[in-house]
C-alpha cells in the first residue's frame, strides 16, 4: 500500500465532510452532493496524473474474468440494487436526462475510484497491502456522510457497512486478475443504481 497515499487520503475526510455538510445547506441534497462528487473527482484525477502515468493506467484498466466465486461477489451487489432501482422507476417520474448524468457519473466514480483506492493506493497488491487500502477506503467513505439530506431508502447499516463489503469484493477482483477492469464494471452498475435510488427520493409519482 502506498503509504502517502492513504496519509493524504486520511487527512482528506474533514474536509470532504466539511465540503458536503456546507454545499447541502447551501444547494440542498442533491445539488451539494454533485459539487462534493467534482471535488473528489478533480482530486483524484490531479492525484492520479501526478503519482500514475498513463501507460501504467491503460494497462491496469484491462478487463479480465475474475474467479467464479468473485464474480459472483462482483455481481450480486448490481443483481440486488438494480432489482430496487428497477422497481424504484417503475413508481416514480425520473428525467432521462438525469438518468443519463447518472450514468455518466458512475463511470466516471468507477474509473477514477478504482484507479486510484486499487490502482495507484496498491502498486504491489498483495493480500496484506489490499487489506489495508480497503481500511483506508472504507473509513475515508465516512466523508460521505457529510451529505445532510441525501436518502437512498437504504437500511443505514447497509450503508455503513456496503463500502467495506463492496470494496472488498472490487479489492478480491483486484487481486484475482492483476486489473482492475471487472472491478470497474462491478463500481459502476453499482454507482449507477444508488444514483437511481437517490433520485427516486424525490421523484414525483407516476400518474
Amino acid at each position: 500500500m502506498d503509504g502517502r497515499l492513504a496519509f493524504g487520503a486520511l487527512l482528506a475526510v474533514p474536509a470532504l465532510y466539511g465540503l458536503l455538510v456546507w454545499a447541502t445547506g447551501v444547494f440542498g441534497p442533491l445539488g451539494g452532493m454533485a459539487l462534493g462528487l467534482l471535488a473528489y473527482w478533480a482530486a483524484l484525477a490531479g492525484t492520479l496524473a501526478l503519482v500514475s502515468d498513463r501507460d501504467t493506467l491503460w494497462q491496469l484498466s484491462e478487463a479480465r474474468l475474475p474467479p467464479l466465486s468473485v464474480t459472483l461477489a462482483l455481481a450480486l451487489p448490481v443483481v440486488v440494487l438494480g432489482a430496487l432501482a428497477l422497481r424504484a422507476l417503475g413508481t416514480v417520474l425520473i428525467p432521462a436526462h438525469l438518468i443519463v448524468a447518472a450514468a455518466l457519473g458512475a463511470i466516471v466514480h468507477a474509473v477514477l475510484e478504482e484507479l486510484f483506492w486499487r490502482g495507484a493506493m496498491l502498486p504491489r497488491p498483495t493480500p496484506a497491502a489490499a487489506a489495508g487500502a480497503l481500511l483506508v477506503f472504507w473509513v475515508f467513505h465516512i466523508a460521505w456522510l457529510g451529505a445532510r439530506g441525501l436518502e437512498t431508502g437504504l437500511d443505514p447499516l447497509l450503508l455503513a457497512l456496503g463500502p467495506l463489503a463492496l470494496g472488498g469484493a472490487w479489492t478480491a477482483a483486484r487481486l484475482a486478475t492483476g486489473t482492475l477492469g471487472a472491478a470497474i464494471l462491478g463500481h459502476a452498475a453499482t454507482a449507477l443504481f444508488l444514483a437511481v435510488l437517490v433520485l427516486a427520493q424525490g421523484a414525483p409519482p407516476l400518474p
